[in-house]
């Protein structure tokens, strides 16, 4: 706004100078002169005398050319004897490096001035304000106005007669014009050079060197230089004046290449891009060694290419959506336009007068402020472009998390009375993981991405779901709330299962990963608001209960209830609980005897966690094992349990004199990196040997074969200890499993022991696990005997080992140690398991 408010009072201010500037009386123009091209140096008397002029050579002299041209004024005597008349000559100023006036009445000298760029002006002026020749006639003779011309730079004219009042006029106004202008580029290089320091953006000390070097320009063209810098700078810079242009043309490819760069505009592998900045050098050090007409003409060429160039860019961002290049653009037309149409003049193709004059600082005036206006609009789109990063996925360009619990609520309210309910879809994709172990993570993201978006598609489509604005205009229908869960908001609960219902149509569509086909595996939870949730935390929790408590075998999708909710809330307490208990070191172990079946001997004993709690009673492993994997506690549960185990094994030897221990572990505990480590480093404290002790991985766990997994195995192994895969076949990837761990032992589940008897199936099973563990010279643990009839079975099948309550039921330590010292170790009753 700031920069608006500038835009239009210097603007207004500018439209009243070049007002002022224009109220002249009437004033002659004079048109082609009679010329003179000078062949070998020579007097101006000479010049007057015996010199052949010729208005043929006129246009020649106004070209770029390095001869000295002559320009012949001739006066009759003045009319009046009583005083001599006077005029004054007004002419352009362009950078000519040698101009000489010569006045003769007759042919007597009258007065001689130098005013060319490179002379000293023999300080007869006290500043600048043009070029203004004063003749007086003679009354006596005819008065003669020569005027010589040398250098490179057209000498542009109309020149003009005026009277001294005429004349008086244009310099005042013309003054102020300059002044304004020159005034103008100072306030507005001083205002942005502290925009620079606050801002420091990219790029902006490109426009405050574009500042400087429009100054510089401007100065020089209008003959300003001789207020601002010394005569020997001043001189240097008229000298090397194209130079000066090519490298303001250059700053001008570097700003915008800068200021394009947040669309990535130029493409760094674009052949400008790689080779700009040559081609911008190359034509500076040719601005050397050429004339200044080919530098002049080249830079023509430049000029228009960048002109060009620099548009298609801008208008390829603004296709992008950035906004803040319509200034960029709005400054580059302006500015080429100014500077073209300056080129025209000094090519003569434009006429110099009052309006052609002003093009070029006016341009130049209007691009600087344009590109601060840009630079402002920039600063808003980084603004908002940080906001929009913030409220969204990278990935997927979908609201995240932080936009559903800061943006989301707004939305509600103000859609809360046509919609006072509303309904929260949660969709969890659970098979990442395992996209992850077959393919790699970078694949596993991309087609869990290609999924989201393909749900968010179908979701675009329906109607009854929330539309969800995003700060840069754009609606979307989905929230990616975490990597794999995507939410979404229905305002049509009644409708909920067939929105449901269309959404798993396209969640049932296989995906192609790494050229194979792949059906992505989900849980959908819903929750109604607001009676199942007063705001958006409330909801997403009771949305989380319901996801989680989907089973494949009942379907993909739960919604929320009050049981459910029970369920949770008793999980909540059961792990708030445990956490106690395992801090205090309250849960314990039994043992559970096993036998060698070829002899009925005892040969070791499995270590069974147990939990009794003050406030639950005794509370089944199978209940809070998987909660303490799912929250993390099975860590330090792990770790109390080896210190417990260790700590009695040390402390009863015997316990480990003819007979090993078997510790039931997690997967997830091997997933640590300094899982093995720490459990050799305990092992040592306690002084045990690890050959006595079989740790066991309960098969179920969701196994990820990793680096770290191998280098735990491998150090296990190495200290001397024995692994086991607890309940054989029930769970995930069993044969990887198998290799991967360089199994000692092979346990087969209970699920198939029981079932011998009577199931065909179970049999086939089992004797094919016992004959496996044989191939692999393993040794067999069937988990489970619970009758005779099954024990004699495992016994002809040539299992080596056995559990169960038929057999033993699990027992504290102590009774464990008494069974051990027994001669006769006799088989526990046949009895149905509690």
């Amino acid at each position: 706004m700031m920069f608006r408010r500038v835009f239009f009072v210097l603007l207004t201010l500018l439209v009243y100078s070049q007002s002022a500037f224009s109220l002249v009386v009437a004033e002659t123009t004079l048109g082609e002169l009679p010329t003179f091209k000078e062949t070998a140096s020579t007097s101006p008397h000479d010049i007057l005398l015996n010199a052949e002029f010729k208005q043929s050579l006129y246009r020649e002299s106004q070209d770029f050319a390095t001869p000295a041209y002559w320009h012949k004024l001739v006066f009759p005597k003045a009319i009046s004897p009583s005083s001599a008349p006077s005029l004054v000559l007004g002419m352009n100023y362009y950078v000519i490096e040698h101009l000489d006036f010569y006045l003769f009445h007759g042919d007597q000298l009258h007065a001689h001035w130098t005013r060319g760029a490179l002379q000293d002006w023999q300080g007869d002026t006290d500043h600048y304000d043009g070029i203004w020749i004063p003749i007086t006639l003679s009354n006596d003779a005819s008065t003669t106005l020569l005027i010589r011309k040398q250098g490179n730079s057209p000498l542009l004219t109309p020149f003009k007669l005026l009277s001294n009042q005429e004349a008086a006029n244009q310099k005042e106004n013309k003054l102020l014009f300059w002044v304004f202008v020159i005034s103008s580029l100072l306030i507005l290089l001083t205002h942005n050079f502290f925009v620079f320091i606050l801002l420091r953006q990219p790029g902006f000390v490109y426009y405050l060197c574009l500042n400087v070097v429009v100054l510089v320009a401007l100065s020089v063209i209008t003959g300003f230089s001789r207020w601002i810098f010394s005569e020997t700078i001043s001189q240097w810079i008229i000298q090397n004046l194209f130079t000066i242009f090519g490298l303001g043309t250059w700053i001008l490819y570097r700003f915008s290449v800068q200021f394009l760069k947040e669309v990535n505009i130029p493409s760094p592998h674009s052949l400008i891009y790689k080779y700009g900045d040559a081609v911008f050098i190359l034509f500076l050090i040719l601005t050397q060694l050429i004339p200044v007409k080919a530098s002049a003409s080249l830079f023509a060429a430049i000029e228009a290419f960048l002109l060009i160039t620099c548009s298609y860019w801008g208008i390829q961002a603004y296709k992008k959506g950035f906004i803040a290049v319509r200034f960029y653009l709005f400054s580059w037309f302006v500015l080429m336009a100014g500077s073209i149409l300056n080129t025209f003049i000094f090519w003569k193709i434009l006429p110099i007068n009052l309006f052609t004059e002003s093009i070029f600082p006016i341009s130049s005036l209007l691009q600087l402020l344009g590109f601060a206006f840009a630079f402002a609009d920039k600063a808003n789109h980084i603004e908002h472009k940080r906001q929009l990063q913030a409220l969204t996925d990278i990935a997927t360009g979908l609201p995240n998390r932080t936009y559903y619990f800061d943006r989301l609520p707004e939305e509600i309210n103000q859609i809360g009375k046509n919609h006072p309910k509303l309904a929260l879809i949660m969709i969890e994709l659970t098979s990442h993981l395992k996209i992850s172990q077959a393919f790699g993570p970078a694949k596993a993201d991309s087609a869990l991405c290609e999924v989201i978006l393909n749900i968010h598609q179908e979701a675009i489509k329906m109607d009854g779901i929330l539309p969800l604005p995003l700060p840069n205009k754009k609606q979307k229908k989905l929230i990616r709330f975490t990597a794999k869960n995507i939410v979404l908001i229905s305002t049509t609960p009644d409708l909920i299962k067939q929105q449901i219902q269309h959404i798993q149509k396209t969640l049932d569509q296989p995906t192609i990963v790494d050229k194979v086909l792949f059906r992505h595996q989900y849980k959908i939870g819903s929750a109604l608001y607001p009676s199942q949730g007063g705001n958006l935390d409330k909801l997403y929790q009771n949305v989380l209960i319901a996801s989680n408590s989907v089973t494949y075998s009942s379907g993909h999708w739960a919604p929320f209830t009050s049981k459910l909710k029970s369920n949770h809330a008793h999980q909540l307490r059961l792990i708030t609980l445990l956490t106690d208990d395992i801090r205090q070191e309250k849960l314990y172990f039994e043992i559970q005897p096993q036998i060698h079946l070829a002899d009925n001997r005892i040969v070791g004993g499995e270590i069974l966690i147990r939990w009794h709690n003050e406030h639950l009673g005794q509370v089944s492993p199978a209940e809070f094992i998987p909660l303490a994997e799912q929250t993390g506690l099975i860590y330090k549960l792990t770790d109390m349990l080896l210190e417990k185990v260790f700590q009695w094994s040390s402390s009863n030897p015997s316990a480990l004199t003819a007979q090993t221990l078997s510790i039931n572990i997690s997967a997830l505990d091997l997933v640590q990196e300094d899982f093995s480590e720490r459990v050799e480093n305990l092992l040592h404290r306690h002084n045990l040997p690890a050959n006595k002790f079989t740790i066991e991985i309960t098969e179920t766990s969701i196994f990820q074969n990793s680096a770290i997994v191998d280098h735990n195995v491998k150090k296990l192994h190495s200290a001397g200890f024995k692994l086991a895969i607890d309940d054989f076949g029930v769970g995930y990837s069993s044969m990887q499993n198998l290799v991967s761990l360089a199994t000692d032992e092979l346990k087969i589940d209970q699920f198939f022991v029981m079932n011998l008897i009577a199931d065909s199936q179970s049999q086939t099973l089992c004797r094919s696990m016992i004959n496996l563990s044989k191939e692999l010279n393993i040794i067999s643990v069937a988990e489970g005997i619970e009758s005779e009839e099954v024990l004699k079975l495992l016994q002809a099948w040539q299992c080596q080992v056995g559990q169960g309550y038929h057999l033993h039921r699990p027992m504290s330590p102590a009774k464990y140690l008494m069974l051990l010292e027994e001669k006769d170790q006799p088989l526990s009753p046949p009895t149905n398991r509690a």
